[in-house]
């Protein structure tokens, strides 16, 4: 019998943090309760994206997105008591664990099993782009798709799991007024995840971090995050690109050099105006 979604979402926790307990990962405790369980979980990233790092690309990029979400957290929480919006950010991260941990196991597992639970999924759990097609892409192996793949779960990430829950708790984040929840006032949310694209606020000076199409802009723009990373990576005519051993390089980075943004050595050739300066 071919093993179900709850087999590998067990899975997926175990290898994580060692046991199956998704109820004592509760964002109702804040970050500070949370904090040593979220770190796991970018642990879980940077191993499952060295697994297949010429398929993983959503994987090793959420891996690098931790430096900012927990530099930011540890921030906030060091400027008073936990509020909704921490509490509300370890939700969020709760929710991209279970959205997608669970996939890229039974992709290690079965291939062909994946493509049918993601299929399965699709037609209960509507999302922006269906699971089944990204992974069709991803499992190809083809450079120019396996991009387009997981580009398909990073718009999932940001705009079916990620922004719903912003529009429902980050917008209404007390004591600064509605237009300055932390995600919009402290520098380290909105900083970038890696040295070859350029700060949120650089790149969309009048744009709003909590806005998923702002952040989607940010995060597909021309020469920017999702493109240097791998994008049509292998086309001749493509721009350049980290190479693999590059995106290797950056993952592997502890998350106290993510969170300090210690990239050095870079690539200068890879630098866009305004980006990263070492």
């Amino acid at each position: 019998m071919a093993r179900d979604r709850q087999f590998y979402r067990e899975r997926s926790y175990f290898k994580a943090f060692g046991q199956y307990d998704p109820l004592n990962w509760d964002e109702r405790a804040g970050f500070a309760a949370n904090e040593a369980r979220i770190l796991k979980v970018y642990e879980y990233y940077r191993d499952t994206f060295r697994a297949r790092p010429d398929q993983f690309l959503w994987a090793g990029l959420g891996r690098l997105a931790g430096g900012a979400v927990v530099g930011g957290l540890r921030l906030a929480v060091s400027m008073g008591p936990e509020t909704s919006f921490t509490r509300a950010m370890v939700g969020v991260g709760k929710a991209i664990f279970e959205d997608l941990a669970w996939q890229h196991e039974a992709v290690l597992d079965d291939e062909a099993n994946a493509l049918q639970l993601a299929k399965a999924y699709d037609a209960s759990n509507k999302a922006e782009c269906d699971y089944f097609d990204a992974w069709t892409l991803i499992l190809s192996n083809d450079p120019t798709r396996v991009p387009t793949g997981n580009r398909m779960l990073l718009r999932n990430e940001q705009i079916s799991i990620i922004q719903p829950l912003y529009d429902a708790e980050l917008k209404k984040e007390p004591g600064r007024g509605p237009l300055c929840a932390p995600m919009r006032w402290l520098k380290a949310f909105t900083n970038s995840i890696h040295p070859y694209h350029r700060d949120f606020l650089l790149s969309r000076p009048r744009g709003d971090i909590i806005n998923g199409e702002d952040r989607w802009g940010w995060i597909t723009e021309t020469g920017g995050m999702w493109e240097k990373w791998g994008e049509m990576r292998g086309v001749p005519e493509s721009p350049i690109v980290m190479s693999r051993a590059e995106r290797i390089r950056l993952v592997s980075l502890t998350m106290d050099q993510l969170i300090r943004r210690e990239f050095a050595p870079v690539d200068q050739s890879l630098l866009p105006p305004g980006a990263f300066d070492i």
